[in-house]
């Protein structure tokens, strides 16, 4: 219990900073997203969803009577009551405010229908605007809960994609589905879970895409003093040997913003032009001159 008490009264104090304010109407609007997709498409050709909503569209299959939205909040609460003690007090909060928006906004959008006759374009249409709902309510630090507390859990803690986490996840509902439901229907799901998960995973990363990258060359002393001086990014050295030459070397390691690659290679190729240069992508950088370190 005093647990519980302490981590509803963290959750009051961050709704109620200013910070956290910013990122209401990305929730509110991510939410709005999310349940157009549902109820847009998804459900007037019977597609799945996976995860809390997968389950949901199951439950609404068979009995008509039941709405989505309320679904969605009935499921939740169970998953809400377990998983809270798992997750910080700013997290449960916002998962919450993102679960009851996405739940209130199934409620009231149950009467759009976006006319998409085509089952693939209609999959793959529903799963570019679920992808972006949800994604904006993860960018901002929230989810849709149920098994978004989970994937967003398990992404803090193993740095385990938010997407991927939810094409596990997502399995479940789409085999219940095309048990119960609809086989075809549920085989043109797979292609919206998909895309959606693959359209939330570039928006969490997309925006602030890295590249981390390792320069070999004898000209190393210059070359990172240019990064220095041009790029103002850090600059590593690693010892290094060739293993033919057996020559001692500087390796320059250092990790740069998408948009500012091609200007490190323009810079290496101007100092060096023999300069052998790895350059590999990087899921998350968090520290000085990144993104900052949060607490989970």
């Amino acid at each position: 219990m005093g647990r519980s008490t302490k981590l509803i009264g963290r959750a009051i104090r961050a709704l109620g900073k200013k910070e956290v304010w910013a990122t209401y109407p990305f929730i509110l609007i991510g939410g709005l997203i999310w349940s157009i997709a549902i109820n847009g498409i998804l459900i007037h050709h019977q597609f799945m969803s996976g995860g809390v909503s997968g389950f949901a569209l199951v439950i609404h299959y068979l009995f008509r009577f039941l709405p989505v939205g309320m679904m969605v909040f009935l499921i939740n609460i169970p998953i809400f009551v377990i998983g809270w003690k798992m997750i910080s007090g700013k997290f449960f909060a916002l998962s919450l405010l993102g679960m009851l928006s996405f739940s209130f906004f199934l409620t009231v959008t149950t009467w759009l229908h976006i006319p998409i006759d085509n089952p693939l374009l209609a999959t793959l249409f529903a799963g570019v605007i679920s992808g972006v709902g949800s994604g904006l309510v993860f960018r901002v630090g929230g989810s849709g809960g149920g098994t978004g507390i989970i994937a967003m859990v398990l992404n803090r803690y193993l740095s385990v994609r938010v997407g991927m986490v939810s094409y596990a996840l997502n399995a479940i509902p789409l085999i219940l589905g095309a048990l119960l439901i609809n086989l075809e229907a549920s085989l043109y799901s797979i292609i919206y879970v998909y895309v959606s998960g693959s359209i939330t995973d570039r928006i969490l990363t997309g925006f602030n895409e890295r590249r981390s990258v390792f320069i070999i060359s004898a000209k190393s002393s210059e070359i990172a003093e240019k990064i220095l001086e041009t790029l103002h990014r850090g600059v590593t050295f690693f010892k290094g040997e060739g293993a033919y030459t057996h020559t001692a070397s500087n390796i320059v390691y250092c990790v740069v913003p998408l948009f500012e690659l091609a200007r490190l290679k323009d810079l290496v190729s101007t100092i060096d032009p023999q300069a052998f240069v790895v350059i590999n992508e990087t899921m998350e950088v968090i520290g000085k001159g990144f993104d900052p370190i949060t607490r989970p």
